[in-house]
């Protein structure tokens, strides 16, 4: 979550990203049109030009209650209360179950590229201490008919008040405000006598600054995606303490099963890859978890889990290191997935009887390490523990920083972006799935370029060898939006699918030639039919692909590329052709006006 005491100064000079106003745009309107139809549509009707801009501001309020409250649409739209006489507070919602009380401002930022100002804070602190004081008349009448709820999370020990300024703005705010947030929610715990080191998700009283940022990143993992291990019993443990706390020692066979079956592939989301499928390595450990299990302790590596907070249980300090029972916060196996997995599918329907879980016994270290505060020692950490089973460039490509904001970009349309590498890495799980393959097929391919069109066909590893180098940029960039890589991606595959249907068209033995052209000048056709016929370069909304248009075209492609090469390179050889990056560049421009739409 968005806590305030986790957002630097610093967070605030950092530029905002050069997609940020198309973020902002999207955001408006996916959350629009998720939640307009549980909203009150006072003072704010479909025929008012502002209509959309009203709608996007209370769907932001709409979207944080059903993060934060964890209520279902309806109850998060049903919560905004934004008026002309809201009294500052635009949505409100009291959850008994969770024993917490969400309050909301927000504010559509279309730009992207704003933040918060003083009298935005005032107003809503305002707001919240009247709130506290019980002035519901203050307030719109549809908190006011909260109130007998709002009293009971008042009176109440248990229940928990986060009070949320939510925006399509960058990340943080002038260091003013941002102080003078922080201060406010210490005050705020203070006069409720919470004890200084209670852990944040703890507080009775939460302050939390939202941005754009975390609006992406909620669409992209979901409601509450944080794993949080309770009650894990290490035997023969040891600690250290510097440069990060960490506790190592072994956990039993088990716990990985119990981990496996509540949290699956998610237990996973920092590592820089996924699940391989069968190896060798897999395949070793599955035999010694059923035939070895008292020896699975000597063969295997173990794993190793980067954790945001370690809470060690009471009991551990009247017994010794021979077995300690902990809670760690926000957790990821970032070495050891397929150790995990392997032990969670093979004992998945196991019944509880069987005591050979118990008898496995893996060597685990759990990690102390802030994301948000040490993203490189992570990042370093989770590189330096991933030399089990080989790891490619693309691999560590899945954490790079323009990949992680793609992917929240792409979770705004309702996209999942598979960046971890797989075992059947080609094979789509929806249409609303895209890989990291995908992306670099699509948009190597929009930048027209002939070195890097030549290169995707030939050499592709070289875009992954360095992240900083002018191969990985010219494709994954500050100006690469979601949906640059949507629509390149879906009319990609359109036209992919129009390639390999004209090539079963074309028979082997008497069009050999036009055959080979089909099958090597690939890159170079979708290169000339996204950029000269779909248009999408530029596009700020999504564009469906036009198949008809699209199969006329290659059709057009085919037969001049075909004639080009008899009169120009008769003896030329497709498969080196379209490999040479003067030869694509030479074919990219003598086919070039052909196909202006």
């Amino acid at each position: 979550m968005a806590f305030v005491k986790d957002i630097r100064i610093a967070d605030n000079a950092t530029p905002a990203a050069a997609t940020s106003h198309i973020v902002a745009k999207r955001l408006g309107k996916s959350f629009r049109e998720r939640f307009q139809a549980f909203i009150h549509k006072r003072e704010c009707k479909s025929s008012q030009v502002d209509y959309e801009i009203k709608m996007a501001s209370r769907a932001i309020a709409a979207f944080s209650i059903y993060n934060l409250a964890v209520v279902d649409d309806a109850t998060a739209g049903q919560s905004v209360c934004d008026s002309s006489e809201d009294g500052g507070i635009d949505a409100l919602c009291v959850n008994h179950s969770e024993k917490r009380v969400v309050v909301v401002q927000s504010k559509f930022n279309q730009k992207g590229s704003s933040t918060w100002t003083k009298d935005d804070f005032l107003a809503f602190k305002d707001a919240c201490e009247k709130l506290q004081r019980e002035e519901y008349s203050r307030f719109d009448q549809i908190l006011r008919q909260m109130a007998s709820d709002i009293e009971i999370g008042l009176e109440s020990q248990n229940y928990k008040f986060l009070f949320v300024m939510a925006h399509t703005g960058k990340r943080g705010a002038a260091e003013a405000i941002l102080g003078d947030m922080q201060r406010w929610q210490d005050e705020l715990n203070s006069a409720a006598l919470a004890p200084e080191n209670t852990p944040q998700d703890d507080l009775p009283f939460q302050v939390h600054l939202v941005s754009a940022e975390d609006l992406t990143e909620w669409l992209q993992t979901g409601t509450h995606v944080n794993i949080d291990l309770d009650d894990v019993e290490i035997e023969n443990y040891g600690e250290k303490t510097e440069p990060h706390l960490a506790f190592y020692g072994q956990i039993s066979g088990d716990q990985i099963s119990e981990w496996w079956e509540a949290h699956g592939t998610r237990l996973f989301a920092k590592n820089i890859r996924n699940l391989l499928g069968s190896t060798d390595v897999n395949e070793s450990i599955r035999n010694t978890a059923t035939n070895n299990p008292e020896m699975f302790w000597y063969y295997n590596n173990g794993i190793t889990l980067l954790v945001s907070d370690i809470s060690p249980h009471r009991r551990n300090a009247n017994r010794d290191t021979t077995k300690g029972t902990f809670k760690f916060s926000n957790v990821s196996v970032i070495n050891g997935a397929q150790t995990v997995s392997t032990i969670g599918h093979i004992f998945k329907n196991i019944s509880e009887e069987n005591n050979t879980l118990a008898q496995i016994k893996i060597p685990a270290r759990f990690i102390k390490v802030a994301d948000i505060e040490n993203a490189e020692v992570a990042t370093a950490i989770t590189k330096a523990n991933n030399h089990q089973n080989r790891v490619l460039g693309r691999d560590f490509a899945s954490q790079h920083t323009e990949q992680l904001r793609i992917s929240k970009e792409l979770a705004v349309e309702n996209y999942q972006y598979q960046l971890l590498r797989t075992a059947g890495q080609s094979i789509h799980i929806d249409a609303n799935t895209i890989d990291l393959d995908e992306a670099l097929d699509g948009l190597a391919c929009l930048t027209m370029s002939a070195s890097v069109i030549a290169a995707l066909k030939d050499k592709r590893g070289r875009f992954f060898e360095n992240l900083d180098g002018s191969f990985y940029k010219s494709v994954f960039n500050p100006t690469t939006s979601g949906i640059k890589v949507i629509n390149s991606v879906i009319h990609t595959r359109m036209i992919e699918r129009l390639v390999n249907a004209k090539m079963s068209a074309t028979d082997k033995n008497t069009h050999r030639k036009r055959r080979l052209i089909i099958t090597h000048a690939n890159r170079v056709m979708t290169a000339l039919l996204l950029n000269r016929v779909s248009n999408i370069a530029t596009a700020t909304e999504l564009i469906l692909p036009n198949e008809e248009l699209l199969s006329e075209k290659l059709d057009l492609i085919v037969n001049e590329v075909e004639q080009y090469i008899e009169t120009n390179y008769t003896n030329a050889y497709p498969a080196r052709f379209f490999v040479n990056v003067a030869k694509v560049d030479e074919i990219l421009n003598a086919l070039n006006d052909k196909l202006q739409s």
